[in-house]
């Protein structure tokens, strides 16, 4: 009984050890350390994919960067090793401060960026969404089924062509068209104009010219995409608006829109990061380049002449800091208004 007794004592005690379950008792301390290992784990896993692409990152985005910002304080000519620290001298020049003049052609340069950006995707977006909707909302309507036109592969094809093309090509191509000799200033004479205009070297046109050019160029590739995101819709709603005899154009104002919101907003991005550029196409379809009395003039087209054609590659640095602050504050700004539009202020 004794030897009973002390065996159940024993079977107590180990089992107030173990526990109700039996299992040994875990040390919170190990739990730690083994989180602990697994956390060092998986970021030393994550960091070995990251740190090459880390460093080219820092090599050729961020050091260029930090260098064009000390570039922009110096009087450097761009051929020569040597040169010294200005200052704010740039600047100054650049923005017209103390005895300087303001620099003439960067800020008709602004100028004329601020009128590509308000412009060219206000214009591109509204005809890329009307073709888009004409393809894929606009066929034949049966028992509520809403069909795209008949060949709208094809023609989603022919639209997306001039995004195949060489911007050298089709700068040659419009400089042709809009030649006072050329096909456009033909088609009038044939039409009953006598003096049809000279396009790209008069300064009421040659703006409009530019800007017709930039919207021909980028119409067919946001038709497409605004296309493809015209397929996610839900064809339950445009089928029971169509059931509804709702018109297309009430089913495009209430509907489809503003389900391609998103779409739009990261559309108007792109292009207008593309305006704030423009500098291909000024570059090589404009006269002068930049049109008479810089009418057609880009901000990056007065930093390139102020280095290729002036050698004041320090001043044509701190213009290019200038565009890129005034990218930065454009970007904040559409990513304020995306946040908006996502619900996330």
């Amino acid at each position: 009984m004794a030897d009973s007794g002390n065996q159940v004592a024993v079977q107590t005690d180990g089992s107030a050890a173990a526990g109700s379950t039996g299992r040994p008792a875990v040390d919170p301390a190990g739990r730690a350390r083994q989180r602990r290992l697994k956390l060092v784990q998986k970021y030393v896993f994550v960091g070995s994919f990251l740190i090459l692409p880390m460093i080219i990152f820092l090599i050729f985005v961020v050091s260029p960067y930090v260098q064009a910002f000390y570039l922009a304080l110096t009087d450097w000519t761009g051929y020569s090793p040597a040169f010294e620290f200005v200052g704010l001298q740039n600047f100054a020049a650049l923005f017209g401060l103390g005895d300087f003049n303001p620099d003439r052609v960067f800020w008709a340069g602004l100028r004329n960026n601020l009128i590509l950006l308000l412009v060219v995707p206000f214009i591109s977006i509204a005809i890329a969404l009307f073709f888009a909707s004409m393809l894929n909302l606009s066929g034949s309507t049966k028992a509520g089924q809403l069909r795209g036109v008949a060949g709208a592969s094809f023609y989603r094809v022919l639209f997306f062509v001039p995004q195949v093309v060489s911007v050298a090509a089709l700068a040659i191509m419009f400089q042709q068209v809009f030649h006072p000799g050329g096909l456009l200033n033909s088609l009038l004479r044939l039409m009953g104009v006598p003096n049809p205009p000279s396009w790209l070297a008069d300064p009421n046109t040659a703006m409009l010219t530019v800007i017709i050019v930039m919207v021909w160029m980028n119409v067919g590739f946001y038709m497409v995409y605004f296309s493809a995101a015209m397929s996610g819709i839900p064809r339950e709603l445009l089928e029971a608006a169509a059931i509804d005899k709702a018109s297309r154009a009430q089913t495009f104002l209430r509907i489809t829109l503003p389900l391609l919101r998103s779409s739009i907003v990261t559309a108007y991005i792109y292009l207008g990061v593309l305006c704030l550029d423009a500098f291909a196409i000024v570059q090589l379809m404009t006269i002068g380049p930049g049109g008479p009395n810089e009418t057609t003039t880009v901000m990056a087209l007065s930093i390139y002449k102020s280095f290729k054609e002036q050698g004041q590659f320090g001043y044509a640095t701190a213009q290019g800091v200038v565009l890129f602050f005034i990218t930065l504050v454009l970007a904040a700004l559409t990513l304020r208004v995306t946040r908006r539009e996502q619900g996330e202020l």
